[in-house]
């Protein structure tokens, strides 16, 4: 909720996004001159040139080695989905610059992820089958959010016919495994493939009745689980 209303709810509403409240979306806001203080206009929601705003960060701390408590999300930079076209017609109608209204939530992001991630290693895994070390990020006992959640290495591609896209993988060796789930929101632009770890696997055996049970998805063990 957090993030559909603060990060996202100036975008959601101006492309008519679907809300779980009884009311509809009003017709129009109150779109800030960017250059004026104290000005505001009121336009129509589908004028809004309103942004998707998201993170970049580096990939997850546990990946790379770090101790649970180093904390990369003071490195982490916003980057935003602009829709040009709309940004122009605006100028060209109102004469002014519009300000774009999104709360910065870099922590709430993160937990986003995690609770998509492991929602989707859900998908071919029960609960049992690993440890859930996402779970305390997810309620916020643990603060470092940033310790399991990253941006994969690759160069972003949009994927036209998909509105996101998800998808289990594993991470380690025949004694230690890490589930991991890539997640890209937005998939039909370029915002990056996020990486979610969500569980380890500890022992032979059970890590070797886990890679069974991902035998038919795309899941192996990966000596490279950003790329």
């Amino acid at each position: 909720m957090k993030i559909a209303r603060g990060l996202w709810g100036q975008a959601r509403q101006s492309f008519g996004a679907t809300s779980r409240r009884k009311n509809k979306w009003a017709k129009t806001q109150f779109v800030p001159d960017g250059e004026n203080i104290g000005r505001t206009q009121a336009v129509p929601n589908e004028e809004v040139p309103a942004v998707f705003t998201f993170y970049k960060m580096p990939p997850a701390g546990i990946l790379l080695g770090l101790d649970e408590t180093f904390d990369t999300l003071p490195s982490w930079t916003m980057a935003v989905i602009a829709d040009s076209g709309r940004q122009e017609q605006f100028e060209r109608k109102y004469g002014f610059k519009p300000a774009v209204g999104f709360r910065h939530q870099p922590q709430e992001f993160g937990q986003l992820l995690l609770k998509i991630g492991y929602g989707q290693a859900l998908t071919h895994l029960d609960c049992q089958d690993f440890e859930a070390i996402c779970v305390p990020y997810i309620l916020g006992t643990k603060p470092n959010i940033s310790w399991l959640v990253g941006t994969n290495m690759q160069e972003p591609e949009a994927l036209p016919d998909f509105g996101y896209s998800s998808r289990t993988k594993a991470f380690g060796t025949t004694e230690l495994l890490y589930i991991i789930s890539d997640i890209k929101l937005w998939a039909n632009t370029f915002m990056p493939w996020y990486h979610a770890v969500v569980g380890r696997v500890q022992g032979r055996d059970k890590v070797r009745d886990v890679l069974d049970k991902l035998a038919n998805t795309n899941t192996s063990i990966d000596n490279s689980p950003t790329n």
